[in-house]
């Protein structure tokens, strides 16, 4: 037994031993670490960071203790390709890491272009790059201007900056061809929630609306449980918004009818064949099927419907017969010649369509030929009137650059913007005015057209006393080049430093107003503008103290008056963005406005009489005629 014991005694010292070395050997490994040394190869990588599985670890150079094993360092540093590399290191060993970056290059992406119409050249800052539809690759990060010109007449132009992201693709759809004018439709019914529907598609419950419509005849139906639908014919106009009021006169039932009614009383319908007479034609109860409807009427172009009827199922039909017209054609000798009728364009010739009966006045244009202007007298016939025009080459005019310059002047619609006048401002223009006089001794304001019959703007005035902010909103029509009318809207107050009196106490001082100028204007292009305007003001002042006595309290605190006025301006084309002007006003009509008295002392009330003397200048890009 003690033998055994002894053996296990051996047995377990040897094992304690083992062990002991082993351990040992792997502490003396742990403590005999790697190490890495990373240093910059050349000045621009100096300075660069450094990462060592993952973790920052300095910047260049670098002296690392790691433990043994694989290591994954990075180094970085911006506008330069990121350096990776794995590294296997032994105990104790000393690795050396030159590294050298490479300059990133520069970061680009694509550009895609399209049109509505194909084959147009485009430009990319002013470099042709091909046709449309184009793709672009390696355009470097950050803006370009993409550019296609128009083709012609019918066309616009297209600009648009874009902006270009690495390695991604921007699209850009370009819209060339000018879309024609399209009108709106709104639908009202004497039944609420009804549904409505136009050619055939449904458009929502009443009241309904649908814009963008091409002109022209469309066809309105509207549904309701429990009465038969109603249908109308009506007619979209272009720029127009036309509004429908449909009636549901009849509940439903299961026998079938016929109800046809007409805008012209005396016109005739004709059903399968067969003539009923004058509208409203009923028929009940009506054949199942689907029925030919003729409406006809002296003097009006012939209507042709058909409807069906069933179970549950009427024919409702109202027409609106529109006039007959004498139907004409026009030719040319000069194809695309322009076509006007009545001072309203028509498009290019040859051109077919119905006039009105009686005189109408022609005129065709076409570049570099003289326009051809006639008279013509239709009388109504069923037969096409063929009017053919003979176009002459236009006279080549003598090389006058004095006379070439001064028509240019004439058209541009920039040098002959007007801030006084009744014609709003082009679209696409706004002006800065700066002006001096009495009441207000400094006085800046900006204006901007907004359509092309009307402009807003936003002025600031003071004499010290007073300061005023008000917004002006002009709504106005340039009848001729020499014409224009309108009416100016303006609504504003403002305050001024609180006054004491002779007892030291403070009074406020403020107002409101609202003003209201008819303004009539002749201009002289290109070399200004006459206008005159009479306006109606409200005012409401808060000045307690005497019109002629400013150091006197007065009997009430807030002034409230209602004044006429009537004034007039004078304005000069300088240059092409500068213009001077001179306004003279009047009271003719009101009171003495309080605020305005014995501002500067002497004991002067309200002089009633007003001027400024300024300057304007214009920017901007004008779009259309203005």
């Amino acid at each position: 037994m003690q033998g055994l014991l002894g053996v296990g005694g051996v047995v377990w010292v040897a094992l304690f031993l083992g062990l002991l070395a082993v351990s040992s050997q792997a502490l003396g490994q742990a403590a005999d670490p790697a190490v890495v040394v990373i240093t910059a190869a050349d000045d621009a990588t100096s300075g660069a960071a450094v990462r060592i599985n993952g973790e920052p670890s300095g910047n260049l150079p670098v002296r690392k203790t790691v433990a043994p094993g694989r290591h994954l360092v990075q180094v970085g540093k911006r506008g330069f390709v990121t350096y990776s590399k794995w590294v296997d290191l032994e105990a104790g060993q000393v690795l050396n890491l030159p590294i050298t970056l490479q300059p990133q290059g520069p970061k680009t992406g694509s550009l895609l272009i399209t049109a509505d119409v194909t084959g147009l050249p485009v430009l990319i800052d002013g470099q042709n790059r091909g046709g449309t539809p184009l793709v672009v690759d390696g355009l470097t990060e950050g803006e370009h201007v993409v550019e296609i010109e128009s083709p012609g007449e019918g066309y616009q132009p297209f600009l648009q900056t874009v902006v270009i992201k690495a390695n991604e693709r921007t699209t850009v759809d370009a819209a060339i061809r000018i879309a024609p004018e399209l009108g709106s439709l709104r639908v009202i019914a004497s039944v609420p929630g009804a549904i409505v529907s136009l050619d055939g598609q449904d458009i929502g419950v009443a009241p309904a609306a649908r814009a963008g419509l091409t002109p022209g005849e469309h066809v309105v139906m509207a549904r309701a449980t429990g009465y038969e639908p109603v249908e109308q014919t009506v007619t979209v106009i272009a720029g127009r918004e036309r509004v429908v009021s449909l009636r549901f006169t009849t509940t439903a039932t299961d026998t079938a009818r016929i109800l046809v009614r007409a805008s012209v009383p005396e016109a005739t319908v004709t059903i399968d064949g067969e003539d009923y007479g004058n509208p409203p034609i009923s028929i009940e109860p009506a054949d199942f099927g689907t029925h030919s409807i003729v409406i006809r009427a002296m003097g009006y172009r012939e209507v042709r419907r058909t409807c069906s009827v069933g179970p549950s199922r009427n024919c409702d039909i109202y027409v609106e017969l529109n006039a007959l017209g004498v139907p004409v054609r026009i030719e040319a000798n000069v194809a695309g010649a322009q076509l006007f009728i009545d001072g309203e364009a028509r498009g290019p010739v040859p051109w077919e369509g119905d006039l009105p009966a009686g005189t109408h006045r022609l005129e065709v244009r076409a570049e570099g030929y003289q326009s051809h202007e006639e008279q013509v007298r239709l009388q109504k016939s069923s037969r096409v009137r063929l009017i053919q025009v003979l176009m002459s080459a236009a006279a080549a005019a003598p090389a006058d650059p004095a006379k070439r310059d001064k028509e240019a002047q004439r058209q541009d619609p920039l040098r002959n913007t007007v801030t006084h006048a009744g014609a709003p401002l082009p679209v696409g223009v706004a002006t800065l005015d700066i002006s001096t006089g009495w009441p207000w001794l400094a006085q800046l304001g900006m204006r901007a057209g907004l359509t092309k019959f009307l402009d807003v703007g936003i002025y600031v005035a003071s004499f010290g006393r007073l300061t005023d902010v008000w917004v002006s909103t002009k709504a106005g029509w340039k009848v001729s080049r020499n014409f224009s009318l309108g009416g100016d809207l303006q609504v504003g107050g403002g305050g001024g430093p609180a006054q004491r009196d002779q007892f030291g106490v403070r009074h406020p001082t403020n107002n409101f107003f609202i003003n209201l100028d008819a303004i009539f204007s002749l201009h002289f292009p290109p070399r200004g503008a006459l206008s005159i305007w009479m306006a109606m003001d409200f005012n409401s002042d808060r000045w307690d103290f005497d019109g002629s006595n400013s150091d006197m309290l007065a009997a009430d605190s807030r002034q409230n008056i209602v004044r006429g006025r009537l004034g007039g301006s004078l304005e000069f084309v300088v240059t092409e963005k500068w213009n001077l002007w001179l306004e003279v006003e009047g009271i003719v009509a009101g009171q003495h406005r309080r605020v305005l008295g014995d501002v500067f002392g002497g004991g002067h009330a309200d002089s009633r009489v007003y001027g400024q003397l300024g300057a304007t200048f214009k920017f901007g890009s004008p779009k259309g005629d203005g």
